[in-house]
């Protein structure tokens, strides 16, 4: 049985990644608590005394808001501990899978056209700047596969589903209309993770989201239509949200991910819609 060390095992992602691998897996769960990732030192023990064929880093800073103004904290966390890491896993030859994001890109792209991985990133905010450092520094594990995802949501933690579900009682629902991504259900992205372990495509960076793109709005609309709440959303604009909220960080125009790469190793994401579909389930339970 392969040994995994999964940093990060108590958030959103690693928490269903966890429960997920170790039906397959000796897994080695590590929290904020249980190994501080910034201390080189300690990262390099833990990896030498679990010998992880795989780590898996799900550990971030992921407060998009937050970054702008704890941006020493979260280039720490999300750029600089992930060189801790890569080292480790080069000095014990593992695998490194290390999960990224759309904010990584300007998000300025044509919204008819989507990114693809070798597509030159421009991060505009801090969090899309720490985390492509991380990137970079992921890229020197050598066996590597870096993760780009977007807007996650999934049955642990805050998230947008959830959000929208708790506001519904509210006359309407607000929501911007011009930007554009893929929702992607951590069930998906665990999917991918473990196909990725299974098949060990050839190391580099892999667009991994849910299939399909709308908008925050579109998003919005189809969770209510889904979960069968009347309350009316209405379509903003990226200009008017920043006009009712000032303090908040810009985000992409275009989050859309190409997932022509990952179809191209045999792995193919659910729709965005399926997912949402099975997650309510759940969520609504």
């Amino acid at each position: 049985m392969k040994k995994v060390l999964l940093i990060g095992a108590d958030g959103m992602l690693g928490g269903e990644l966890k429960e997920r691998l170790e039906k397959k897996y000796e897994v080695v769960g590590t929290t904020i608590e249980t190994l501080d990732i910034c201390d080189k030192q300690a990262v390099i023990a833990k990896v030498k005394e679990i010998e992880p064929y795989f780590i898996v880093n799900c550990a971030a800073y992921t407060n998009v808001d937050g970054c702008e103004v704890n941006y020493d904290l979260a280039n720490r966390v999300n750029g600089e501990a992930v060189l801790n890491i890569a080292e480790a896993a080069k000095q014990m030859d593992s695998r490194f899978i290390h999960i990224s994001t759309d904010y990584v890109f300007d998000g300025k792209l044509d919204v008819d056209s989507a990114y693809t991985e070798d597509m030159k990133p421009g991060p505009v905010s801090a969090y899309g700047k720490t985390k492509y450092l991380g990137e970079q520094n992921a890229a020197k594990a050598e066996k590597y596969y870096i993760l780009r995802t977007a807007w996650l949501y999934g049955l642990g933690g805050k998230n947008f589903v959830k959000t929208m579900l708790r506001v519904s009682n509210n006359e309407s629902v607000s929501v911007v209309d011009d930007q554009h991504g893929s929702p992607t259900c951590t069930t998906t992205l665990c999917e991918i993770i473990e196909a990725i372990m299974e098949k060990e495509p050839p190391y580099g960076i892999y667009h991994s989201t849910n299939e399909g793109f709308t908008t925050w709005c579109g998003f919005t609309r189809k969770i209510y239509a889904l979960a069968g709440i009347q309350t009316p959303v209405i379509s903003l604009t990226s200009e008017e949200y920043k006009q009712a909220h000032p303090e908040s960080s810009d985000r992409p125009t275009n989050s859309k991910l190409s997932k022509e790469k990952l179809h191209s190793v045999g792995i193919y994401p659910k729709k965005w819609e399926e997912a949402l579909q099975e997650y309510l389930k759940e969520e609504l339970k």
